[in-house]
C-alpha cells in the first residue's frame, strides 16, 4: 500500500517537472485561468524561460534535498506512523529470530506498542548543523549537502523549506551564506590539505526561541589575531541583521580535525551568553555548544516520560543513567528513588549535568565524566549495599560495550534495564540480544526478559524512530 502510494507520488513529481520543461522550451502554452494548453511553439521570451528554468533548477534542488533529509514529506503524518509501526514490527521480528531461531511461532518475543506520535511535527529541530560548501556555480552556500563526494555529485543547499527545521535557523544560515559571499576574503575549507577556513555552523535554540550559533573554521596557517579579527567582524555582521535579538550566543571553534571535543579544541564565545535553557515539564536543562539534547523538545518529554513510566523505580531503588548526556532522563526520575547517577563520556556535559541537578534543587544525583565500559564496575562495587538497582541505558546508534552487557547481567541487584535505542535494529540489536540470551559458560547469570517495546516518534517525516526497550528478571 505505502509503495504505491509512494510510486504515485513520484510519477506526480515527475510529470510536473515535465509541464515545467514543455513551458520552458516554449511547446506548452497557458493561454487562461482555465490553465488550456497550446501546444504551439511560441518562441517564449528569453529571459521569461531563464526565470522557468531557475525557478524549476530551485524547486527540484529542495526537493531532491527534502526526500534526502525527510524522506517521508510527502506522506501525511498518520499514515507516516502507520509506516513505523509496521518497521518497528519487523525489527522486533527479526529480534525474535535472533532469540528463537527454532521457532516455529509468528509471534513476536514481546508486547509491541504502537508508535507515540510526536506531540509536534513541523519546525520540532531545536538543533541544526549546517555544513559550508560550494554549489554547482561556485558560490558559498550554508546548508545541507546531498550525493557523494567520490561521484563528484556532492552538492550543498539551502534547507529553508525542509518541515523539520525552524525557520529562525535557516534565517542565521541564510545570514552567514551572504557574509560569506560579500564581505569575508576566507575561502570555504571543503579538504583540509587543499586550504580554505569556513566549515560549518550549528544553531540551536530554546522554547524561548533564544538561539546559540557555533562557527566552525579550519584555522589552516592564521595567526590567533587573524582568526579573532575575522571572527568579530563575521559577529558584527549576524547582530546587524534582522531579528538578531534572538541570537543570544555566538561561539567560534578552530577545529583541526573532522570534529574537536570542547577539550581538543575550545569553544570561543564571541557575543553573548555562555548558555541556553531549555525547559522540559518542571526542570530547565542548561545547554552548552557540545552538549547532547535530544533535537525534538516535545518530543523529548514524551520519551523521557514514556521511560519513567516503564522503570517505575522504587523509593529505595538506585537508578544509574549510561550515557547520561546533560543528566535530563535521570533528573526527572531523581525525585521517586533514592539516587541517580549519571555517566557520560562528555565532560562539559556532565558539567551540565551537575549544574542541572543543582539549578532544578535535586541533590540526590551525581554524574561523572570518563567511558561507560571503564566506569561502571567499580560504580556496581560502590553500590554494594543498595537493595534494588534500575539501569537506563540510551547510547548512541551503536549501542554499549559488551563489558557494560555482562556486568548488567551479572549483577543480581540489577533487575530492571530500560533501553533506549535510537538505531534498534543496528548494532544495538546485540545488546538486546545479549540481555536475553540463555546462560551460556561465558555468561551464566539469570538473563533478562524483554517484556515490552514502546516506539516514540521523535523525528516526523524521516524513517526514524526511538525505541524504548523494557527488560526485567
Amino acid at each position: 500500500m505505502y509503495q504505491k502510494l509512494w510510486d504515485v507520488m513520484r510519477r506526480v513529481v515527475v510529470q510536473k517537472r515535465f509541464f515545467h520543461d514543455q513551458v520552458s522550451q516554449g511547446r506548452i502554452h497557458v493561454k487562461d485561468s482555465q490553465n488550456s494548453l497550446s501546444t504551439t511553439n511560441l518562441g517564449t521570451d528569453k529571459k521569461d524561460v531563464n526565470e522557468l528554468n531557475a525557478n524549476e533548477s530551485y524547486d527540484s534542488l529542495k526537493e531532491e534535498l527534502a526526500d534526502a533529509v525527510t524522506p517521508l514529506w510527502r506522506i501525511p503524518y498518520h499514515e507516516q506512523l502507520k509506516i513505523k509501526n509496521q518497521r518497528n514490527f519487523e525489527i522486533m521480528v527479526k529480534l525474535t529470530k535472533r532469540l528463537r531461531p527454532n521457532s516455529n511461532s509468528s509471534n513476536i518475543i514481546c508486547q509491541l506498542k504502537e508508535t507515540l506520535p510526536s506531540p509536534v511535527t513541523l519546525h520540532y529541530r531545536n538543533k541544526n548543523e549546517f555544513h559550508i560548501r560550494y554549489d554547482s556555480d561556485g558560490r558559498a552556500v550554508v546548508g545541507l549537502c546531498v550525493g557523494k563526494a567520490s561521484k563528484n555529485t556532492l552538492r550543498c543547499i539551502t534547507a529553508e523549506k525542509l518541515l523539520n527545521t525552524h525557520p529562525f535557523h535557516s534565517n542565521v544560515a541564510q545570514h552567514l551564506q551572504d557574509y560569506i559571499q560579500h564581505q569575508s576574503k576566507w575561502k570555504i575549507c571543503e579538504h583540509f590539505q587543499r586550504g580554505g577556513n569556513w566549515r560549518g555552523l550549528t544553531i540551536r535554540s530554546n522554547y524561548k526561541n533564544e538561539q546559540m550559533a557555533i562557527v566552525t573554521i579550519h584555522p589552516q596557517n592564521l595567526t590567533g589575531e587573524e582568526i579573532h579579527s575575522e571572527m568579530e567582524r563575521m559577529k558584527d555582521y549576524l547582530l546587524a541583521c534582522p531579528l538578531s535579538n534572538q541570537l543570544v550566543s555566538i561561539y567560534y571553534q578552530a577545529c583541526l580535525h573532522t570534529r574537536c571535543t570542547a577539550e581538543q579544541s575550545p569553544f570561543i564565545l564571541l557575543h553573548g551568553q555562555s548558555h541556553i535553557y531549555e525547559r522540559i515539564g518542571e526542570y530547565d536543562f542548561r545547554i552548552s555548544p557540545e552538549s547532547f539534547f535530544q533535537v525534538n523538545t516535545q518530543g523529548a518529554q514524551l520519551l523521557y516520560e514514556t521511560v519513567a513510566r516503564q522503570l517505575a523505580p522504587e523509593r529505595l531503588s538506585t537508578v544509574v543513567d549510561l550515557c547520561c548526556g546533560t543528566g535530563t532522563q535521570g533528573l526527572m526520575v531523581a525525585r521517586h528513588c533514592r539516587g541517580v547517577i549519571g555517566i557520560e563520556l562528555s565532560r562539559s556535559a556532565v558539567e551540565d549535568a551537575r549544574f542541572n541537578a543543582a539549578h532544578n534543587q535535586i541533590h540526590n544525583a551525581e554524574f561523572f565524566a570518563g567511558r561507560v565500559e571503564k566506569l561502571f564496575r567499580p560504580l556496581l562495587e560502590q553500590l554494594d549495599a543498595a537493595p534494588d538497582i534500575a539501569v537506563i541505558v540510551n547510547p548512541s546508534r551503536g549501542g554499549v560495550d559488551d563489558r557494560v552487557i555482562e556486568l548488567l547481567r551479572s549483577n543480581q541487584r540489577v533487575r530492571h534495564v530500560v533501553y533506549i535505542s535510537c538505531q534498534a535494529d543496528g548494532l544495538a540489536m546485540n545488546n538486546f540480544v545479549s540481555l536475553c540470551h540463555r546462560p551460556t559458560r561465558k555468561m551464566n547469570s539469570e538473563p533478562f526478559v524483554l517484556r515490552k517495546a514502546i516506539p516514540v516518534d521523535m523525528f516526523p517525516h524521516t524513517d526514524h524512530c526511538e525505541l524504548v526497550l523494557s527488560f526485567r528478571r
